[in-house]
């Protein structure tokens, strides 16, 4: 069956990352298979955007206990750390506090928050023992998407119920309090049908806070989570195949939020998502309907008893049909509807949010065996609503919040060639749109207890436009049993957004109160290299380097309040950056060394007044390893250490990173 469900998805899988055999594919044509990039089945080597892909070994060998970590030597991805478990990243620049120029996707389903534009990592449900790959596409990819898929895509894609059964327990304690346990289990039900269970507790102290304002505070003590996931398929003997996940928790932490506020937060959550597909005449059919609820108090932790309260409900609905109208040609149509709503003490309890209406096509054209043309496009139209009171100290009505519109097209073109059998060229160009979030769109209560100048929403405000230029050069290295990876790109972002009383049109003098605004453009050029490999002797390494420069074009001094924006981009990413890793693996034995280098670069952090301040943070170096013992076949030990080079290091706005050791012991069954 394997085999057969191999050949079967390689010729019309849909888009749900999780209905065709990974394992399979992977084995028949020796490298990973991806779906992300186009919605439609390939080879890692075909897709026709600069992607890296992470696999199930590579996690683990790390010795991360979380996403962020492991992704820290990919070259072009920026990670930011300003808690025990809060993370931000970046996809060549623009990151900051709730970076929001990246989607976070599971499996093909959205993670990312809609509300503020950014993905909470600790509410992502998945354990790392569950995890097959981690694909990350670097540049727009609106065009398969949707907004907001402006920077990359990070598609976190699990096990195959059907296909795979991980049954593991692993253990993990360390320095400053940490504590985990996590399982994952598994169960198949015949060869058509399987579930997976996982679950796990975490926790441990923050760092120390001391030098940061108590601006919002009081800041937690320690970070704390528990989550669980199920996943199950299903073929019919119809041949329908059904899939189901869920998952549910909550979190607590010290983070660093919108516009640079050290706060404390906490979440809570609650997805699900059905899905069906089937083989057709006209092609296969996918259909998946998916809920994501995130319930989130900003302020007091734990014990919220007077905080801000933001609930968030997202309801989607999506329709494909990929068929190969030709033996040279893939075509992929799809249709989609978001229903996103928001409601909570920011807003002053108003109902607010978008319904939102997406057409999207693909065609791949084969046109040799060395020569292929991709082209996507997508077109989304957006509608706000706004149900509630204003002020009517602020310059815009109830009616011009409700019912404004944004219809943008997004598209990815690419000519992918293969010139040699170890050679493939990518020349692509890109379209992705960026959409302003709930704080930027929407008003709020005059007085909100902590902000002045009071901060409101601007319903006139234009979506950020990003256009991405690229060629990629990969080189297979066989004598070398290694990789060469290229990437040059030049990118413009038109109509920035930024937050009210942020360099935009105004804190007013005589009431007090802001607007977000666009406040201009910005340009980015950029190169990456990374050669990777392994070897027979258990050798494998790992070497990349990115070199990033942006040019601001802002607008600033439009209100006397505020002088300078903060919003500056030229300086808030890192010029450079090395990243080298080296291990090996023999007898019972593995061990691995990463180290990443960047240089200086300016973060965001508010000191007690607005707006936040830019905050300068010099160049530095950080270095992880972990050592790894297989007791016996299903068990192994394992210790890993994070900034192994300094025991305190400033790396970001907040406090300062710690060093941080782990000792995990890992059960399988």
């Amino acid at each position: 069956m394997r085999a057969a469900g191999a050949v079967a998805g390689l010729a019309a899988a849909p888009c749900s990352a999780q209905v065709m055999d990974y394992g399979g594919l992977e084995a028949m044509f020796g490298e990973p298979v991806t779906v992300s990039a186009t919605g439609s089945p390939q080879k890692a080597a075909d897709a026709p955007v600069a992607m890296e892909i992470i696999t199930a070994d590579q996690i683990r060998r790390s010795g991360a206990d979380n996403i962020p970590a492991v992704l820290r030597q990919v070259s072009g991805v920026d990670i930011r750390q300003y808690g025990a478990t809060d993370f931000d990243v970046g996809i060549r620049g623009y990151n900051s506090p709730n970076s929001p120029r990246v989607l976070v996707l599971l499996n093909g389903r959205q993670l990312y928050i809609d509300y503020y534009t950014y993905t909470a990592w600790a509410t992502v449900p998945v354990q790392l023992e569950e995890i097959r790959q981690i694909e990350v596409i670097k540049g727009p990819n609106s065009a398969l998407y949707g907004f907001n898929a402006v920077g990359g895509v990070i598609n976190i894609v699990t096990y195959d119920p059907v296909f795979d059964s991980p049954n593991e327990v692993t253990f993990r304690a360390g320095s400053h309090g940490a504590q985990q346990v996590s399982g994952v289990g598994s169960v198949k039900l015949g060869e058509r049908a399987g579930l997976r269970i996982s679950a796990s507790e975490k926790g441990a102290h923050e760092f120390k806070r001391s030098e940061l304002p108590e601006v919002i505070g009081p800041y937690p003590d320690s970070a704390a989570s528990r989550t669980i996931y199920a996943h199950g398929r299903a073929v019919t003997p119809s041949g329908v195949d059904l899939t189901g996940e869920f998952d549910t928790g909550e979190a607590r932490q010290f983070e660093m939020t919108i516009g640079g506020w050290p706060a404390s937060t906490r979440y809570f959550y609650n997805r699900e998502k059905l899905g069906a597909g089937t083989e057709s005449k006209l092609g296969y059919l996918n259909l998946n309907a998916y809920r994501n609820w995130v319930g989130y108090n900003y302020l007091a932790g734990f014990n919220c008893a007077a905080c801000t309260e933001i609930n968030n409900t997202l309801y989607v609905v999506q329709a494909s049909d990929l068929m190969k109208p030709a033996a040279d040609h893939t075509v992929r149509l799809g249709l989609e509807y978001r229903n996103n709503r928001a409601e909570g003490t920011i807003f002053g309890y108003a109902k607010l949010g978008f319904d939102l209406y997406a057409t999207n096509a693909m065609w791949n054209w084969q046109v040799s065996p060395t020569v292929s043309l991709i082209n996507s496009v997508r077109l989304d139209h957006m509608v706000t609503v706004f149900d509630g009171v204003v002020n009517p100290a602020i310059r815009y009505s109830a009616a011009q919040y409700d019912g404004n519109t944004f219809t943008e097209p997004s598209f990815n073109s690419a000519l992918v060639l293969k010139p040699t059998p170890v050679d493939s060229v990518r020349v692509s160009v890109a379209r992705g749109v960026k959409i302003p979030g709930y704080y930027e769109l929407f008003p709020q209560p005059v007085d909100t207890g902590f902000q002045a100048p009071s901060l409101q929403g601007n319903p006139t405000i234009n979506p950020t436009i990003v256009m991405n230029y690229e060629v990629d050069w990969d080189r297979a290295l066989p004598r070398l049993d290694s990789k060469l990876q290229m990437s040059v790109f030049h990118q413009t972002s038109r109509d920035l957004l930024a937050l009210p009383g942020d360099g935009g049109s105004g804190a007013l003098a005589a009431n007090n109160i802001a607007y977000s605004n666009n406040i201009g453009s910005s340009v980015t050029d950029g190169a990456e290299i990374s050669f990777s490999g392994s070897n027979a002797a258990g050798w494998r390494w790992k070497s990349g380097y990115a070199l990033l420069f942006i040019t601001d074009d802002l607008i600033v001094n439009r209100d006397t309040s505020v002088p300078e924006s903060s919003v500056d981009y030229e300086r808030g990413a890192a010029k450079h950056v090395v990243t080298l890793g080296l291990g090996r693996s023999w007898r019972d034995f593995e061990v691995d060394v990463a180290s990443r280098w960047q240089s200086a670069y300016d973060d965001l952090r508010v000191l007690g007044a607005l707006p936040p301040a830019r905050f300068h943070i010099k160049d530095y170096v950080t270095t992880s390893a972990r050592v790894g013992y297989r007791l016996t076949e299903g068990v192994t030990v394992s210790l890993s250490g994070d900034q192994l080079n300094r025991t305190y290091q400033r790396t970001t706005s907040g406090p300062q990173t710690e060093r941080r050791g782990l000792l995990s012991t890992n059960f399988k069954f």
